[in-house]
């Protein structure tokens, strides 16, 4: 749910509006699965909250998710069907149901690996 806590401007407005719709057919399409959507310098930032959690806990990596650019010349439905593909994508790597999720632990990519962290060089 997102709410809205300053008025803000007009565009800022508009990404609230879009980041709703977004968010809205994500829980729609994948229910019960954890997203988060914001939108940070006319982007939308898309986080899977279990994606997110394992991917720190074993690879120490804050942060993960995807963003949909163009945000200013997109509709809000536009934006909501490129977060349904990029957002099933991104659950099929992870091992998850493009369904509704019943709680399963993520899997983390094999190829994936922990940052050395002394170097910040992947290993």
């Amino acid at each position: 749910m997102i709410g809205i806590l300053e008025q803000g401007d007009m565009d800022e407005a508009l990404d609230l509006a879009k980041a709703q719709e977004v968010g809205d057919t994500l829980m729609a399409k994948y229910p019960n699965h954890p997203w988060v959507v914001s939108f940070q310098g006319r982007v939308l930032v898309v986080r899977h909250l279990a994606i997110n959690d394992v991917l720190e806990r074993g690879l120490g990596r804050r942060g993960f998710g995807f963003v949909i650019h163009h945000l200013k010349n997109s509709s809000a439905k536009q934006l909501a069907h490129s977060a349904v593909i990029a957002g099933g994508q991104m659950l099929e790597a992870f091992g998850l149901p493009r369904g509704p999720w019943d709680g399963a632990e993520p899997t983390v990519p094999k190829e994936w690996v922990k940052r050395h962290m002394r170097t910040g060089v992947l290993q």
